[in-house]
């Protein structure tokens, strides 16, 4: 009887194989990826607001920022997106909470309601996320850049866009921090545009 013969190639891809398994390349889980938040300190408004009430409807973040992986600008100008980092949750279900806290620390629209609040609302604030992005354009330097522009809509009519952008240094790598700065200058620099 003839024993069975294999061929070289066979055995060094075998001998790869069992040297894979044995440093646990194969076996191993890839790592989980970092999730990060947006937030917004929850402050008394300004004495003097008025009693308004503005709703905040809607809250939308434009393609492609719109994706939980966060969006990496490139130095070729592409757009890549981080699987290792993500947001918490989908980006437009995770700014609510922070622009109705800045908008309501600002005073300029009173009390901020909820879109499923029943009481009644001046006016209602409607969102666009521009830009959410990570600016790794410049060698060495990583940016959270944020764009927002408001609709604030009044019997039925778009009385005025309040439009600003943000951005905060992320080389830290906490990127919770510097988006939620971010996010906070966007938010500013928009209201500097209403009147008191």
């Amino acid at each position: 009887m003839r024993e069975p013969t294999f061929h070289p190639c066979m055995r060094l891809a075998a001998g790869a194989f069992l040297a894979l398994f044995a440093a646990g390349c194969l076996t191993s889980a890839p790592p989980q990826p970092k999730s990060w938040v947006i937030s917004a300190e929850r402050r008394p408004a300004d004495a003097a607001a008025s009693p308004r009430a503005s709703r905040l409807g809607t809250l939308s973040v434009a393609a492609p920022y719109d994706k939980p992986a966060l969006a990496v600008r490139r130095s070729d100008g592409s757009i890549a997106f981080d699987a290792y980092n993500v947001f918490a949750t989908s980006p437009s279900a995770l700014l609510r909470a922070p622009l109705s806290a800045l908008m309501e620390a600002d005073g300029r629209f009173g009390r901020i309601l909820p879109v499923s609040s029943s009481a009644r609302a001046d006016s209602t604030l409607e969102a666009v996320v521009n830009d959410l992005s990570l600016d790794c354009r410049e060698e060495g330097r990583r940016m959270a850049r944020v764009s927002i522009s408001i609709a604030v809509i009044s019997n039925r009519e778009v009385k005025m866009f309040l439009d600003g952008e943000g951005e905060a240094d992320a080389s830290s790598g906490d990127y919770s921090a510097a988006f939620s700065e971010a996010f906070a200058r966007a938010v500013s620099a928009a209201l500097a545009l209403a009147a008191k």
